[in-house]
C-alpha cells in the first residue's frame, strides 16, 4: 500500500506539473498573440539603430508592438509602401514627408526625432578637388559637371543635394544625379569611377565607404558656412500614415514609447547599442567601428532631440521654406503645421 501510494503522489506531481507548465506556455502564446504588429522601415544606417534596438531589447512588447522591419531601396519607396498600408512607421527626411502631404497623399508627421539636417557629401578619390578648408562655394563649383550618386531621386539624399547646390548657386541640371538605392552600392561606383561623388545619409556608410574607396569627406550640410536656413532644416522625423494617425493614435503612441525607451537605453548602455549597430548596421563585421560611432551619432542626431519628439513651429517652418525652394510645395497653404503635424506631436499638446 505504502509503495501504491507513492507511485499515486508521483502521478499527481507529474500531472500538476504538466498543467503548470501547459498554462505558463499557454499565457505566453496569448501574450504573444496580444502584441500588435508594427511594421517599420529601416535602412543600413546609425539613424535606425533606436528601431534596432526597440525591438531587440523588448522595448516594442514592452508597449504592445510586434516590431517587424522591412527594408526598401530609397525613402521615396518607403513612402509608397506606406501608402500601400505596407509599412506603418518610418523615420525619415521631412521633405518626403512635406512633398507627400502638398501631392495631397496621406503621410503625416509623428515627432521629430534628429533636429537638425545631417548629409554628407563624399568624393572619388580618382579626382582632384578643392581642399578640406575650402569655401563652400569653391566646394559647390567644383560639382558642376559631375556624376553624383544619391539613394533616389526624390529620396532625402537627393533633398540635400538639391539644397547644398542652391546654396552654392547652381541648378540641378548642372550635374549628373543618379540613384543607386541602397548606400553599399557607392563602393563599387566609387571605385570603378562610374560616379565622381556621393550624398549620403549615414556616420556608418561614411566610415565604411571611405575606408573601401579611399574617397574623402568633401563637405555636410551642417558646415558653417551652409546657410542657417538649410541647417535649421529638420533631419530625421517619424512618418505615419495619415489614415493611422486618425483612427488609431493610440498605436503611434505606443510606437514612440518604444523609440523613447530605446534612445535612454543607447545613452545608457552605448557598448551593448555599438553591438547591436555592429550587428544590423555592420554584419557582425566591425565591431570596434560601431562602437567609435556611438558617440557620434549621440552628438549627431540624438543630443538635442525634443522631448516627447514635438515638432516645433519655428522647426517646420524651415522645413516648409525649404520645400517651397525646392518646389516641391507649390501651394504653401495646402500644407500648414496643423495639415502635416499629428495633434500628439504639436507643441502645447
Amino acid at each position: 500500500m505504502k509503495a501504491r501510494f507513492g507511485s499515486t503522489r508521483a502521478v499527481v506531481l507529474w500531472f500538476t506539473i504538466i498543467v503548470c507548465l501547459a498554462g505558463i506556455s499557454g499565457r505566453a502564446e496569448a501574450a504573444k498573440q496580444a502584441l500588435r504588429p508594427f511594421t517599420i522601415a529601416v535602412f543600413q544606417s546609425e539613424a535606425y539603430l533606436a528601431d534596432y534596438v526597440a525591438k531587440d531589447e523588448g522595448f516594442g512588447a514592452k508597449h504592445g508592438l510586434d516590431i517587424r522591419f522591412v527594408t526598401p531601396s530609397n525613402g521615396a519607396a518607403a513612402a509608397q509602401l506606406m501608402l500601400a498600408g505596407a509599412v506603418d512607421g518610418w523615420t525619415t527626411d521631412p521633405l518626403i514627408i512635406l512633398g507627400a502631404a502638398a501631392q495631397g497623399y496621406g503621410i503625416r508627421m509623428a515627432g521629430v526625432l534628429a533636429p537638425a539636417i545631417s548629409y554628407w557629401v563624399l568624393v572619388s578619390k580618382h579626382d582632384q578637388w578643392p581642399s578640406a578648408n575650402a569655401p563652400l562655394a569653391e566646394k559647390i563649383a567644383a560639382l558642376k559637371g559631375k556624376k553624383i550618386a544619391v539613394s533616389g531621386i526624390g529620396a532625402g539624399t537627393d533633398h540635400a543635394l538639391l539644397l547644398l547646390l542652391k546654396a552654392g548657386h547652381l541648378e540641378a541640371s548642372d550635374v549628373t544625379r543618379i540613384g543607386i538605392g541602397q548606400q553599399q552600392a557607392a563602393i563599387g561606383q566609387l571605385d570603378a569611377g562610374r560616379i565622381d561623388a556621393f550624398v549620403s545619409f549615414s556616420l556608418a556608410g561614411n566610415a565604411e565607404i571611405m575606408q573601401q574607396t579611399g574617397a574623402r569627406l568633401y563637405l555636410s550640410t551642417q558646415d558653417a558656412d551652409v546657410p542657417a536656413s538649410v541647417r535649421a532644416i529638420p533631419s530625421d522625423t517619424f512618418a505615419v500614415a495619415a489614415s493611422l494617425a486618425s483612427k488609431d493614435p493610440g498605436l503611434v503612441a505606443q510606437w514612440l514609447a518604444a523609440e523613447q525607451d530605446a534612445l535612454a537605453w543607447i545613452h545608457a548602455h552605448p557598448d551593448q547599442a555599438a553591438a547591436l549597430l555592429n550587428k544590423h548596421v555592420f554584419n557582425n563585421e566591425h565591431p570596434k567601428l560601431a562602437k567609435s560611432i556611438i558617440p557620434q551619432m549621440w552628438s549627431t542626431y540624438f543630443q538635442n532631440t525634443p522631448a516627447g519628439f514635438k515638432v516645433a513651429p519655428a522647426s517646420y517652418k524651415a522645413l516648409l521654406d525649404a520645400g517651397i525652394e525646392l518646389g516641391i510645395v507649390p501651394q504653401p497653404q495646402k500644407v500648414t503645421y496643423d495639415d502635416v503635424v499629428i495633434p500628439a506631436a504639436r507643441t502645447g499638446n
